[in-house]
């Protein structure tokens, strides 16, 4: 698995940005590399043909079988989806598309995405003699630019436009996956297109390198340095497969299985129930749901999943080649929903939300019901293999001793054989295997005690299991369908994290001790937070009752059910974390955002690229920890969930380029506390609804107390922006030279719209930078509605010219709009202050007001 290992290792490089198909990085920097989608589509095109693949052909052992993490290929084919139809950030439309599309990739499955594509390049790139590469492509102008007397350096890459050379070469793509496609008829048109351009002697004819102009004239010269290997060697098998000489199977046998398994998806999905005990199995029995025990499938090996995190960290790993294997990273559902078996023993894994144990949000049973849900419908949509997916789920006391009801009503859909569209097959493990999809793994690189690892010897089943009293205290939970506790989330101002905290750092060390000893009629959150100034007071080793801070907080940690303002601060305090973090903060990078980590009012630290989660750590354990250790807790919360909320409804995220938790947090904690809802009491399952009716907010609700206030609030909270905002500010940066100004040293001006389209997302996250040391939401609100009123005013008005040095800041002061002001008296009083400060040079606006 070492050649696997390494296409991921060159796969992460592409990831942090290359120079993509041609060598060339940013389209006005070339030697700053950037990420391309070409570059990725062929690493995924390679992963996937790596995948499965015995090396010493089929009937040879399954050892020699490649395997590729089917979770990491997901996340690689999303990052490449959110680049799709650009090239990159910098290049919306470059010709190495075409090789992403067709041949030898063959990549992009979704129809449309290809025709969008072939119509940009058509229109953009294809020319008499070929296909330019990209817009603004240098490429061959140092025979040109003496010609057109452009200057060596500091020109505008859009006086490139139309001077770029145009290479035949391209052309033999188009026409070989035509071919594949069985599209002979357009293979043909391409060939007629190219084979003008042939430089034909007495032996084969060859392909020029490229056409440019030279020696002043305005038509294409053929470029014919020494003919290069790899055109010849297209041309040669364009002409091959023409002739049927050559079969499209025979130089891309895995295209046919691939097309196979596209057409298999949406599989029947197979779940074995697994109960923690033959007691709680036949109670489970009761409400008509079969499991089985771990001894009843004795063959089979149950563990977390992290176990097999640690194996897969030695497999595919060599010293001499500096390979460590997988890194050690969560398996996501495609990985914990196959059969593995390692050294001819049967192994299987129970999914990452269930093995969440040193992090609290596994104690809600709501959370953990649409967890099933959502891995259920992940794995009907992306599943490609043709052997069914199969995983265990692992039902156990503690899982239904508050409220029961959610999960037995997932639990009667699967046994009925279907969860909303999704097919369902529960039966016995042992008779589930024979058809799913299994992976072999050469156990050589360390030695394992299978027995050990089995889930039953896990400490965390033994705490699940003791955490009962007894059975029938769970019957009457069941039967009754609702939880014994209160539902959380509501109470006085007294029980907020602010005002205990507050109360408890006003205490006397004795007082304290008395709050924090569990004989006191105190909540658990209270006994948390004395315990937690204890510890920074005196230290976290100073003894209480006999026992060190730190202990008894563990212990709180493992034994507090539904407090989860408490739960929220021990997790702090301990510092634990969440193993998907990293997946999730990949899921906001692939869907083209930025995220930042930090407390609203505080510095914030952005992130712009998948992170290690080590790296994590140290963000949220230093940076938030030393603002809020509450904030620690809820970032990671709020991340997981909004992660969820981008794969599930990416439409709530419209508008929004940037994710500021902090902000995200502070907007609720604004919004909600006036209705008595405190989000850190919230269980995760009610947090996550709440996280979702605030980024419903859209439209202005005039109902509403102060509605144009709130409007601006959650607007500019959310960093969301209106529709072709940045379209608007590129059209006034390009209209005139001019700068903008917030701060000092913070400016926008004429020159970021240089070298740049309207839509590229560079220019979004240029504009974006400047906005975002704005730290006042209503304030940032006022700023997107001033831009679109100056945008608004050049389109009526092209003969307009505002004022070169454009202070924001204090033209909004100027201005006198108010946070109450509808949106056309922000609109009028910005027009007035135009005229009245003279910060446009035309009398006449009073009819350029935006309504």
């Amino acid at each position: 698995d070492n050649l696997a290992a390494l296409l991921k290792q060159w796969y992460q490089r592409r990831v942090r940005g290359d120079f993509g198909m041609w060598g060339v990085g940013k389209k006005d920097s070339p030697d700053k590399p950037e990420l391309s989608a070409s570059s990725l589509a062929i690493t995924i095109a390679a992963l996937q043909a790596c995948d499965g693949l015995n090396l010493f052909g089929k009937k040879c052992s399954n050892e020699s079988v490649l395997f590729v993490d089917p979770d990491a290929l997901y996340r690689n084919v999303s990052i490449l989806r959110s680049l799709l139809p650009r090239e990159s950030k910098s290049k919306d439309v470059d010709a190495a598309l075409i090789m992403v599309k067709g041949f030898p990739a063959f990549v992009v499955e979704d129809e449309k995405m290809c025709e969008q594509i072939e119509e940009n390049l058509d229109a953009e790139l294809l020319g008499e003699y070929g296909y330019k590469r990209f817009l603004g492509d240098r490429v061959g102008l140092d025979r040109t630019a003496e010609v057109m007397e452009l200057p060596p350096t500091g020109y505008d890459v859009q006086d490139l436009y139309g001077m770029e050379c145009e290479w035949p070469y391209i052309l033999l793509f188009q026409i070989m996956t035509r071919i594949f496609e069985g599209k002979e008829a357009e293979a043909a048109k391409f060939r007629a297109l190219l084979d003008p351009l042939l430089y034909k002697t007495s032996g084969f004819p060859t392909v020029p390198q490229y056409f440019c102009f030279k020696d002043g004239v305005m038509a294409r010269v053929a470029v014919r340095d020494s003919p290069l290997i790899v055109f010849q060697a297209f041309l040669i098998l364009s002409e091959l497969l023409e002739k049927k000489l050559l079969f499209p199977h025979e130089i891309d046998y895995r295209r046919k299985e691939r097309a196979s398994t596209s057409s298999s998806r949406h599989p029947i999905i197979q779940v074995a129930l697994l109960s923690e005990s033959t007691s709680f199995q036949a109670l489970l029995r009761t409400y008509g749901i079969s499991t089985y025990t771990p001894t009843q499938i004795e063959s089979v090996y149950i563990w977390p999943s992290t176990k097999l995190v640690d194996l897969l960290y030695h497999h595919g790993s060599d010293k001499e080649l500096g390979l460590t294997g997988r890194p050690k990273r969560p398996l996501g559902s495609l990985c914990t929903s196959r059969v593995w078996k390692i050294g001819g023993k049967t192994v299987m894994s129970i999914p990452l939300y269930q093995d969440k144990q040193d992090f609290y949000i596994s104690k809600d049973e709501t959370y953990i019901a649409k967890c099933i849900g959502s891995h259920l419908k992940f794995i009907h949509s992306h599943w490609l293999p043709v052997e069914r997916p199969t995983f265990c789920l692992l039902l156990t006391s503690s899982l239904f001793k508050r409220n029961c009801k959610p999960l037995l009503n997932v639990l009667n859909k699967l046994k009925y054989g279907a969860y909303d569209d999704v097919r369902i097959k529960v039966g016995r493990l042992q008779e589930l295997i024979p058809v799913a999809s299994t992976v072999y793994i050469p156990n050589k690189k360390v030695d394992i005690d299978f027995q050990e690892n089995r889930i039953l010897a896990s400490p965390v089943l033994s705490r699940r299991s003791l955490s009962m009293k007894n059975l029938s205290e769970l019957a009457a939970v069941g039967h009754s369908g609702s939880s014994p506790r209160a539902p959380a989330g509501t109470g006085t101002d007294e029980e907020s994290y602010h005002k205990l905290r507050t109360k408890c750092e006003m205490m006397s060390d004795e007082d304290l001790l008395t709050a924090a000893s569990p004989d006191q009629r105190t909540s658990e959150a209270v006994q948390t937070l004395a315990l937690i100034e204890l510890a920074r007071r005196r230290g976290n080793e100073f003894t209480v009752n006999g026992e060190s801070i730190q202990a008894l907080i563990e212990h709180s940690y493992k034994t507090i059910e539904s407090d989860w303002l408490a739960l929220r601060c021990c997790a702090g305090f301990l510092q634990r974390t969440v193993d998907s973090l990293a997946p999730a903060v990949s899921t906001v990078i692939v869907s083209g955002r930025s995220l930042s980590l930090g407390v609203f009012g505080y510095p914030e630290i952005l992130i712009k690229e998948p992170m290690h989660p080590s790296k994590l750590q140290t963000i949220l354990h230093g940076t938030v920890r030393e603002q809020s250790l509450l904030y620690v807790s809820l970032q990671q919360e709020f991340l997981i969930f909004m992660a969820d909320m981008l794969i599930d409804k990416p439409q709530l995220f419209k508008g929004i380029l940037i994710i500021r938790l902090g902000w995200v947090i502070h907007i609720m904690e604004t919004l909600f506390v006036p209705q008595g809802v405190y989000i850190e009491t919230l269980s995760p399952d009610q947090l996550s609804q709440r996280i979702r009716e605030l980024l419903t907010i859209v439209t202005l609700d005039l109902s509403e107390d102060r509605p144009w206030q709130r409007h601006r609030m959650i607007n500019g909270t959310l960093g969301r922006v209106p529709e072709n905002f940045y379209p608007r500010v590129w059209s006034i940066l390009r209209h005139q030279t001019i700068e903008f100004s917030l701060k000092a040293g913070n400016m926008l001006d004429s020159n970021d719209a240089r070298n740049i389209k309207p839509n590229e997302p560079m220019f979004a996250l240029r504009v974006e930078q400047f906005l975002g040391i704005l730290d006042n939401p209503e304030t940032r609100h006022f700023v997107l509605e001033l831009f679109v009123v100056l945008s608004c005013t050049i389109e009526r008005n092209a003969e307009v010219n505002f004022r070169q040095e454009f202070s924001v800041m204090d033209f909004i002061e100027k201005s006198g709009v108010d946070v109450n002001d509808t949106g056309e008296e922000v609109s009028r009083k910005f027009v007035k202050c135009l005229i009245k400060e003279e910060f446009v040079h035309l009398v006449n606006l009073q009819d350029c007001i935006l309504s």
